[in-house]
């Protein structure tokens, strides 16, 4: 009855324009609009057109983009009247207004008509009449016909909408579905579009039903779809109606997500279904927390001037204003015809509700869509609307954290050895474990818990179920399997392969000696538990097993990709973060993964680091505001410009430094006389005045009496010590002429070899002034590129001494002894302590914590005291400053930062 009636009312629409209609032709009227726009004279009159009963802030949206447009002169001079009327969703009230405005030849467009039927119909009419139309409102594929010339919309068409609803609910993870829909609304068609989309992409549609927005109880209809099985409900309606059916639904027991249209973007819906909306979901156009500048000006612009953030509507009035203002100025014309010929032609327009192109038929292309809910009676923004599509050369910084970077070598986990990938990488990979920022200790991050057997060498852990790849696939235990094996084989040269000698058969299978990577010990005892099968018992496993090696891997991406699998069109990550952009040497831009399973804690929406020249400062750019963090691995702040910032009342309370678990050492090659005598190691180490060195060269630094950073040591480890690392050069004079060259006579020429840096030369030319001065030795220094550095280190070529920084892999004194191992790592000193190696093996089997330690004192103090083989010099500090509206952040002394945990001031 209610369809008759919609015919029955276009019907009289028809009628009423006909007898409304001046007995003037309609060709009469489009030719003298023409002619009158031609002239290019007084003000540009615009008819706008509400719909009061589908209440919006679309007038408001108008208002200010004309306000705007006016308040810089217009459009070539000439401003924008607007004629203000109401159509009440009233398809006859439409055409009234439409037929004024089409005898009114100084207007030459309309903007509005929100209804769809109001639109179509009115749509006649302002194409006879040669009058612009533009609808931000109208889906329906009917408002544009083949004949058009003067209709477009700029919102996108049932088509367009429904597969991104289709995509969304792909993307959400339902399987089984309910359709409902409104048999006299365009729901119907949407509804109709979406089932096809949904049979075609696998998704099951359980039962498809429709209503009438005549009726008022549903309760039958509702009863018959609580008999079905489905995981999500697609609503096909209309405001009030299908508010109604809302509160209905969830009044008998329905909990299952709705999933709706744009049809219900309005408070209507809350204040109709009250609580029963909450969690309702629809599309919509235009996120108003889009991170792009011209939106984010005009929300804080509209918020100004109204009190309240812009809805869609409001979004999509401005957008059309502002359309039809380029239009005029671009075809240098106010005439109907031409305007429409250059909206035609408008490829990529940079509106406040996206980026969008116009097609030939006057329909668009290329326009998001977005979703939302109602949260505590608001709409609230999917994490689903965070896209790929960036502007590098665009910046929200009410949404952005902007870091600096220098360079980046990759963001393969199996591939990492540099500081800045690890950082990378830390937010786009998860690790079965991680750091405890406070004790770094080993906490569950993938894995659920862990057990070890009674021998201490079988590990089993139970993982996480809810973890997903990007592309919604789950994350298990079979993707770190085939992660291990890729890794461990020495064709992927894994710089870390290394730390996965721990497992059963690795070495073997990394050296070639066994050519079956199935045997190296790590197996999936199902798809979320993974059992690792260890070479000797080793307390410290859960720290190394959430380390990058470790990280699971989309083989099948890497098996088709190869070493492109990382650019951004073909990754896929399970971190707190995604990549979607990397710009070389210029940018990196990651956004919030909505499929982390925690990605509702994650509250900075979208982070870019940009990559700095070698050697250059982040300090200028951290004054003019370009950046929020600088220090540490985010471009370090120079000895020389700390004592400024502590001096600078406004950068001194932004700055902040932290311990890194880094030592700043001299390695000694024991294989080259006359280093081969402890006496002149020890010599030569108590001979470097630390502390006046740090004082002087390496300013914020601490002074190192040991090797390993003591916070990895036993507590009582300074008590133990028998002769600890202070500058005494008397000390050092007489082990000279003990190892028989008082005051330095005869002592050779030695060579002190250091990758180029200014810090690193400075560090060295003070060694060799101290040991020139205190005992009478002459050093010859050697500054080498990193390559060349990396070469000459190596047997026979190493040098008598030779600068390392050696960074912790993982908090455990054993990622720093263990370098000297003499069978177990590429130890390149020629030292060979069997004291030394037997503690070390005697505390990699150990399971006591306390025990380890004590094991670990003991080998410290062979390896830096009693044989001298490492001469430390200085603990690393991070030094950072920090903007104020960065808050909860803390600092990681290794591996990369938690910026999943930081957030901005509110």
């Amino acid at each position: 009855m209610i369809k008759v009636m919609q015919i029955f009312n276009r019907l009289c629409a028809v009628m009423l324009l006909l007898s409304l209609c001046s007995c003037e032709p309609y060709g009469n009227l489009a030719k003298r609009r023409a002619e009158k726009a031609a002239q290019g004279k007084g003000d540009i009159v615009i008819g706008i057109v509400d719909s009061s009963k589908m209440p919006s802030l679309f007038a408001e949206g108008v208002k200010l983009a004309i306000e705007e447009i006016n308040k810089q002169g217009g459009i070539s001079g000439r401003r924008i009247r607007p004629l203000f009327y109401d159509d009440e969703n009233s398809v006859a009230k439409g055409q009234k207004i439409a037929v004024k405005l089409s005898e009114n030849t100084d207007v030459i467009a309309v903007i509005g008509h929100l209804y769809a039927e109001v639109a179509i119909s009115a749509a006649v009419t302002y194409e006879e009449n040669g009058v612009v139309f533009i609808s931000p409102s109208t889906t329906d594929q009917d408002l544009i016909r083949e004949s058009s010339t003067y209709t477009f919309r700029n919102i996108p068409v049932d088509e367009d909408i429904a597969e991104e609803m289709g995509a969304f609910v792909e993307r959400s993870g339902y399987t089984k579905l309910a359709i409902l829909f409104d048999s006299e609304s365009p729901g119907k068609r949407l509804a109709g579009i979406f089932h096809k989309y949904a049979v075609e992409h696998g998704i099951k549609v359980v039962t498809e039903k429709s209503y009438s927005s005549g009726e008022e109880d549903y309760r039958l209809l509702i009863a018959d779809l609580l008999k079905k099985d489905f995981d999500a409900l697609f609503l096909g309606g209309v405001l009030p109606s299908a508010a109604n059916m809302i509160r209905q639904i969830r009044g008998m027991g329905l909990n299952v997500p709705i999933i709706s249209s744009e049809l219900l973007d309005s408070p209507e819906l809350w204040k109709i279904a009250g609580k029963a909306a909450e969690g309702t979901i629809i599309s919509t156009v235009f996120d108003y927390k889009l991170p792009r500048t011209i939106t984010s000006n005009f929300v804080k612009t509209f918020n100004a001037r109204s009190g309240s953030d812009p809805d869609t509507w409001a979004a999509q009035g401005y957008d059309a204003i502002r359309l039809l203002a380029y239009a005029i100025e671009k075809g240098e014309s106010g005439v109907p015809l031409i305007i429409g010929t250059t909206l035609r032609s408008l490829e990529n327009w940079q509106g406040v509700t996206g980026k969008y192109s116009f097609e030939r038929d006057g329909n668009i292309s290329g326009k998001a869509v977005f979703f939302k809910a109602v949260r505590n009676g608001k709409f609230r923004f999917s994490d689903q609307n965070l896209r790929e599509e960036v502007d590098p050369f665009e910046v929200i910084e009410d949404t952005t954290l902007r870091l600096p970077i220098i360079g980046v070598t990759t963001i393969d986990p199996g591939l990492t050895f540099d500081g800045v990938s690890i950082e990378i990488i830390e937010q786009l990979f998860l690790g079965l474990t991680a750091f405890d920022p406070k004790t770094y200790r080993a906490v569950p991050q993938l894995a659920i818990d862990w057990t070890v057997s009674e021998d201490g060498l079988t590990y089993r852990f139970n993982m996480r179920n809810d973890v997903r790849w990007t592309d919604n696939q789950p994350v298990t235990a079979h993707d770190i399997v085939w992660a291990i094996h890729r890794n461990i084989m020495p064709e992927t040269k894994s710089p870390y392969a290394y730390i996965m000698f721990i497992l059963k058969n690795a070495q073997a299978v990394n050296s070639g000696k066994i050519t079956d990577s199935s045997e190296i010990g790590v197996r999936a005892a199902g798809d979320f538990t993974i059992e690792f099968k260890l070479e000797h018992p080793a307390e410290y496993f859960p720290l190394i097993a959430g380390l990058y090696p470790f990280r699971p891997l989309p083989g099948h991406l890497i098996e088709k990709y190869k070493e492109r699998w990382t650019a951004p069109e073909n990754i896929q990550s399970n971190g707190s973060y995604k990549l979607v952009r990397w710009e070389k040497d210029m940018v990196i831009i990651l956004k919030k993964n909505p499929q982390y399973y925690e990605a509702n804690k994650v509250l900075i929406p979208e982070v870019r680091y940009y990559i700095l020249p070698e050697g250059s400062s982040g300090l200028p750019m951290y004054k003019s505001n370009q950046l929020d963090i600088i220090g540490g691995i985010y471009s370090r702040i120079s000895r020389s410009e700390i004592s400024n910032i502590i001096s600078d009342p406004k950068l001194s309370d932004q700055y902040v430094y932290k311990p890194r678990f880094c030592t700043e050492t001299y390695i000694i090659n024991t294989r080259r006389p006359p280093m081969d005598n402890p006496l002149i190691r020890k010599a030569i180490s108590t001979a470097i005045d630390r502390k006046l060195l740090v004082d002087l060269i390496a300013r914020g630094q601490k002074p190192a009496d040991t090797f390993t950073p003591v916070s990895l040591m036993s507590s009582d480890y300074s008590k133990e010590r028998i002769n600890k690392l202070i500058f005494n050069p008397d000390k050092a004079r007489q082990w000279l002429s003990e190892a028989g060259y008082p005051e330095g006579k005869g002592f050779p020429e030695i060579t002190l070899l250091y990758n180029e840096s200014d810090i690193h030369s400075a560090n060295a030319k003070a060694v060799q002034r101290f040991l020139k001065h205190y005992l009478n030795i002459t050093v010859k220094l050697d500054e080498r590129s990193r390559e060349e550095y990396n070469n000459l280190i190596k047997p026979p070529n190493a040098p008598h001494l030779y600068r390392e920084e050696r960074c912790a892999d993982y908090p455990d004194a054993r990622s720093f002894l263990e370098r000297f191992h003499p069978v177990k790592s590429d130890n390149f000193t020629g030292w060979n302590n069997m004291e030394f190696a037997r503690l070390l093996d005697e505390a990699e089997r150990s399971s006591v914590s306390a025990s380890r330690k004590k094991l670990y004192n003991r080998a410290e103090q062979i390896l830096c005291e009693e044989e001298c083989v490492v001469i430390p010099i200085y603990f690393e500090n991070d030094h950072y400053l920090i903007k104020p509206r960065i808050k909860g952040w803390y600092n990681m002394a290794v591996g990369g930062q938690h910026i999943r945990n930081w957030h901005f001031e509110q």
